[in-house]
């Protein structure tokens, strides 16, 4: 059976264009409400799928015409045994399942309507949210494992997390971001607390949101920091958010990046949250800035810096005393309190950053490198102390 080369053609263009459809389709629907691509995708296919159900007969027409394609290109293969022919009869048979499921989802879509079917997808987000379950120690300890390899932890003021409330932790962000995993699973190692993080709208437009919302993360709306409030869970922010972890090369180590943020003050007063003051060092002295590619997305700009093993070297998280909020009766929409909470927080952890700084410079174990020979030294001399001992005797020996 010899099938003519327009039908071909047109089969063919058609397959696309259906399945390039059905890709938008279940992309609209997969994607996380929390992203900013959310609305305009459903709101756009919404208005496709309207004009399809309208048009009488066009959906039995797609389908009888998708089943009569398979039929037609499997029966062609048999005969001439043109795996071509195979192949677009399983495309065909796919695309007729595909198409059938997506056009059952489209009527729901219209019965509902964008902002109904959005409001469903936000209570589904909010419920998942306050069912979230951490992943074990041992997993979060398993998958932060290798950079370990390159980031020794020094950290100072733990005792100062207690496990009888929950806390908004509130730190600086060091370029790239290297820090957050590190830090997270210090305080969990340590405390038994995942504090929910609150990442920026459009991580939930990239693949990574995925992963972030594997670990807690959420995205940083008054909403979801209030469903996180309301039901008693440890949170961590960034106020400085993407301009700290995409900080220009002109800007200096650890500057926080707040501007005129009240945002995190407003949400601790509201509901008597008392924040945790943190502070990071580490990070940003390991690189060395090339210098900045520019963007269109808010000013942010592409950072471009390189690393040497030489610099590779110890991360210092300081933990600072909790800074009460119950005192301002939940008035949150109150300027001179959240500024003087605000305030309060920056300068403390700008204390921190100065006290981790003037640590480091001392730390003989800085190095990644001196921690090496350190552990070289130790594995042929033994204990630092005893191998001083024996130096010792060695000397008295010798003077005697």
């Amino acid at each position: 059976m010899i099938v003519p080369r327009f039908v071909i053609g047109l089969t063919d263009a058609s397959l696309v264009a259906l399945n390039v459809f059905n890709a938008f389709m279940i992309f609209s629907h997969i994607h996380p409400v929390e992203s900013p691509a959310k609305k305009p995708a459903v709101t756009a296919g919404h208005t496709i799928v309207y004009r399809v159900h309208s048009a009488p007969f066009l959906r039995t027409s797609v389908i009888v015409a998708l089943v009569a394609s398979s039929l037609w290109f499997m029966q062609d293969y048999r005969f001439s045994q043109d795996s071509s022919s195979l192949l677009r009869g399983v495309i065909s048979a796919y695309t007729v399942v595909c198409t059938s499921i997506l056009m059952k989802y489209g009527e729901y879509l219209i019965k509902l309507g964008v902002r109904r079917v959005l409001e469903i997808e936000r209570d589904v987000s909010t419920e998942n949210i306050q069912r979230f379950k951490p992943p074990s120690k041992a997993v979060m300890d398993t998958l932060v494992a290798p950079a370990r390899l390159f980031f020794n932890v020094h950290s100072v003021g733990l005792d100062r997390i207690t496990r009888d409330a929950p806390h908004l932790f509130v730190s600086n962000h060091s370029l790239y971001g290297l820090e957050m995993p590190i830090f997270l699973n210090h305080i969990y190692q340590n405390t038994g607390i995942l504090p929910r993080g609150l990442a920026d709208h459009f991580h939930f437009a990239l693949p990574n949101g995925a992963v972030l919302r594997a670990f807690g993360a959420v995205d940083g709306t008054r909403e979801n920091v209030d469903t996180l409030m309301q039901s008693g869970q440890s949170v961590l922010v960034y106020p400085g958010g993407g301009h700290e972890v995409l900080k220009k090369s002109s800007v200096p180590r650890y500057e926080l990046m707040w501007k005129d943020r009240l945002g995190f003050a407003r949400m601790a007063i509201k509901h008597g949250y008392p924040i945790l003051p943190c502070a990071c060092v580490g990070i940003e002295d390991m690189f060395i800035p090339l210098g900045d590619i520019p963007t269109p997305y808010r000013g942010y700009v592409i950072p471009l810096a390189y690393t040497t093993p030489a610099r590779c070297q110890r991360m210092y998280f300081w933990f600072g005393s909790p800074i009460s909020t119950s005192q301002y009766n939940g008035d949150f929409d109150n300027d001179d309190f959240a500024r003087k909470v605000r305030d309060e927080t920056k300068n403390a952890i700008e204390n921190g950053i100065k006290e981790l700084r003037q640590f480091q410079e001392n730390d003989p174990k800085r190095y990644l490198v001196n921690q090496m020979c350190s552990m070289l030294k130790k594995s042929v001399f033994g204990d630092s102390n005893e191998a001083a001992d024996e130096v010792g005797e060695g000397n008295k020996l010798k003077t005697s």
